[in-house]
């Protein structure tokens, strides 16, 4: 005959086992022979909390807390239960309790700081990273955590120092080494960011997200050869991966290979059907192949899924003013201009189709609020300059093509319009330099 100390017994063995089943049976058994046996609550949650049942889990921490309502580790229990159950506030809590129990309980200032972290209160993480981290020295986990944190604040230098510790700690930490790299990335540092990711695949051969990120800084770095290596090993050790399915797509179109570029965005959208991101870049590779139509469709659909896509607006607008659609195209970059009012290139955009539809007042209005936000917009510079010409307004023309000489020295057309305008007013000798140096830079480029 069992008491219920062996069925206790039992029910630990056949959880080792992952037998959950046959393990709350024997604590429910050990309970019913005994029904303030308080590591049998605890053994039942454990198992509860395992499959699942969270709330299961949680009444039986509680009845832990009605026999022993100091027992700190059952308040960390049931807090960890509420964070898988999302319920951030009442996890928070629980931490609380188990500190105010139990002052140096690392492991429930780490967990609380998490869920301040995940509740966007990052003062609040830090410290408690800064308790675990003070309670338990030799543990990386708080390092790493609170390095996410800093970076989330802005505080990149910090962040990279916490992962320096955490790495003392722990050479081989992958979470210490991915962070780092992702710190690097984010500073410009490229080559830094390499090596660091580098040291996580050489950690973790198989992972995947090591191989993305790489794939990230060699893009950014313009290998995109290098970064469609780096994607292609990121689809082998994951298949189901859209997100490298898109990117590697779009470095496809960098190197001009718009076939495979395309595929990758199909089976990116085949495998993420609301992917927007997969819409839009296809849109763009669409467009370069002078599928036009297809195109639109792709930005139309991006736009269905998300209706504020400043993005998708602007290719569309580049598609319908290629198409000659000139209206469509004057909406699609108002709608661009509405949800980005400081897009310098979608003032710009819409001037020069202003421009096309004779539309010379409001094409000036545009090319002065494209330079108002960016003052070294050099096409600005140069398509004002263009609509002054057409006016007649030669002074203030020469003064736009002179400023876009300045920010593109090497840009032949705007010599050629200077040069024009020059003509304009009898200024030959200038316009002849102008055109000296039009010819000169023809040669160079021969």
């Amino acid at each position: 005959m069992f008491d219920e100390t062996d069925l206790f017994r039992r029910g630990e063995a056949l959880q080792e086992k992952k037998d959950y089943t046959e393990a709350i049976a024997a604590f429910n058994e050990a309970i019913r022979l005994n029904p303030k046996y308080v590591e049998a609550y605890y053994g039942r949650g454990n198992v509860y909390e395992a499959i699942g049942q969270h709330d299961n889990a949680i009444e039986s921490y509680n009845e832990v807390l009605r026999f022993r309502p100091e027992e700190a580790a059952a308040y960390y229990n049931r807090g960890v239960v509420y964070w898988k159950m999302d319920d951030r506030q009442q996890a928070i809590a629980d931490y609380g309790e188990a500190i105010r129990l139990q002052p140096d309980y690392s492991k429930a200032y780490y967990n609380r700081g998490f869920a301040h972290f995940k509740s966007h209160r990052l003062q609040e993480a830090v410290a408690d990273f800064d308790q675990a981290i003070h309670h338990e020295p030799q543990d990386a986990e708080p390092y790493v955590a609170r390095g996410l944190v800093r970076v989330a604040m802005g505080q990149t230098d910090g962040a990279v120092a916490d992962y320096d510790e955490a790495i003392k700690l722990d050479p081989q930490h992958v979470e210490a080494h991915g962070n780092r790299g992702n710190a690097f990335e984010q500073k410009g540092d490229y080559p830094t960011a390499l090596a660091e990711y580098d040291k996580v695949i050489e950690i973790e051969p198989n992972d995947a997200k090591a191989f993305s990120n790489r794939a990230v800084v060699h893009f950014k770095m313009g290998q995109y050869k290098k970064a469609i290596a780096d994607y292609s090993e990121a689809i082998r050790l994951n298949p189901k991966n859209a997100k490298a399915y898109s990117s590697r797509g779009t470095a496809y179109s960098k190197i001009r290979e718009t076939d495979e570029a395309l595929a990758d965005y199909d089976e990116a959208i085949r495998l993420r059907p609301k992917n927007v991101e997969a819409y839009v870049f296809r849109g763009i590779a669409r467009a370069a192949k002078g599928q036009r139509e297809a195109a639109v469709e792709d930005h139309t659909e991006a736009l269905r899924l998300d209706p504020a896509n400043a993005k998708a607006y602007y290719n569309r607008g580049v598609v319908h003013a290629a198409m000659g659609s000139l209206d469509r195209a004057v909406a699609d970059f108002a709608e661009v201009v509405r949800l980005n009012p400081q897009d310098a290139f979608a003032y710009g955009h819409r001037g020069v189709i202003y421009t096309k539809k004779g539309e010379f007042d409001a094409a000036l209005a545009d090319f002065d609020e494209s330079i108002r936000i960016d003052s070294q917009y050099a096409k600005g510079y140069y398509n004002r300059g263009l609509i002054r010409l057409i006016k007649a307004d030669l002074d203030a023309a020469i003064s736009d093509f002179t400023e876009a000489i300045r920010i593109t020295p090497k840009n032949p057309r705007n010599y050629q319009n200077r040069a024009l305008a020059y003509e304009k007013k009898g200024q030959k000798a200038k316009a002849k330099a102008d055109l000296a140096e039009v010819q000169r830079l023809a040669a160079a480029r021969k």
